[in-house]
Formats: C-alpha cells, structure tokens, sequence
C-alpha cells in the first residue's frame, strides 16, 4: 500500500531471487557436510582412502538408499558403487574378504551405509539441523538416478568409483 505497484512487484521479485539463493546456499552446505561425513565414515568404518573427484566410471554394480528426514522434509541419500568398489566396501566394513559373498556383502555395505548417516545425522543436529533416520537401507542392484536430483558427486577410491547422490524421493524400484 505505501509502494507503488511495480516496486511492490520488484520487491517481490527480489525476494523470491533471495529464497532460490538461499536454497542453493543450503543445498551446497547440504553436499559439503554429507561428503566430508561420508569420506570420514569410509576412512573410519571400511579403511577406505576415497575422494571426491571425477574419474573414469565403473558402471555401477549395486544402488543403496536411505530414507532420512532433515527440518522435517524427506532427504533420500543413495550411493551407487561398482562391483570391485561395492565388494571392497563391504570387506572393510565387516573385515574379512566378501568378495563374490552376494547377501552377506549387501549387508555389510548397507550396514556401513547405515552407520555413516547415523554419523551424518549426530553432526547435522550438533549444527542445529534437525536430521533423522527413518528408514534402514534397500538397495537394487544396477544403477538407479534420481529424476530430481539434490545433488551427484562422483568419488574415487583404490577400488575403483562410486556415486554420492541426494533427492527428495526414493527412486530405487
């Protein structure tokens, strides 16, 4: 009522730019923490040495999701790995070779998955976000992309290359 309609209008305008920055902002702190906790759970739970860099992919073996929920919204985080990546997951998390051992690999790969965003989730809450598991690990075997993603990032390791991936929608089949 005191602006005229056209600087209502700007003014608007503006703060919608304002929100989609702050989104992208959070989004982008959303990638930064997940990967730093997830390379300290590789390196912590599996003895795995891995970086977040682009090399040349493996196609991915095995797709694992969790469902979890940050300030209340729905956050799915995925990690697609290659087979030698996958079983070398899954052998340094348990400790012994399970190379070619199929379900229990699976477990212990969806274990340790488990375990990182527990850690993920304490780290987020000791920030002040609110983040919880709501739902154990499934998995698929094959690749599986979100239509919507949050964000992608490829990591490196010894093994060979895995996928970081979030969404607001489960998309494993």
């Amino acid at each position: 009522p005191l602006y005229p309609k056209t600087l209502r209008g700007q003014r608007d305008h503006r703060s919608h730019r304002q929100d989609a920055a702050a989104a992208g902002g959070r989004m982008s702190e959303l990638r930064a923490t997940y990967t730093e906790s997830f390379l300290a759970g590789l390196s912590a739970y599996a003895h795995i040495t891995a970086t977040a860099e682009q090399a040349a992919e493996d196609p991915p073996y095995i797709t694992i999701s969790q469902h979890l929920t940050m300030d209340g919204s729905p956050l799915i985080v995925a990690l697609a790995a290659s087979p030698d990546t996958f079983y070398a997951l899954a052998s340094g998390y348990s400790g012994i070779s399970l190379n070619g051992m199929g379900d229990l690999a699976v477990d212990a790969a969806c274990e340790l998955f488990n375990v990182i965003n527990g850690h993920f989730s304490s780290q987020m809450r000791a920030h002040g976000s609110a983040v919880s598991i709501i739902d154990p690990p499934r998995h698929a075997l094959g690749n599986a992309v979100p239509a919507a993603p949050l964000f992608t990032l490829p990591i490196a390791c010894p093994s060979g290359t895995m996928q970081i991936m979030a969404s607001r929608e489960e998309f494993l089949p």
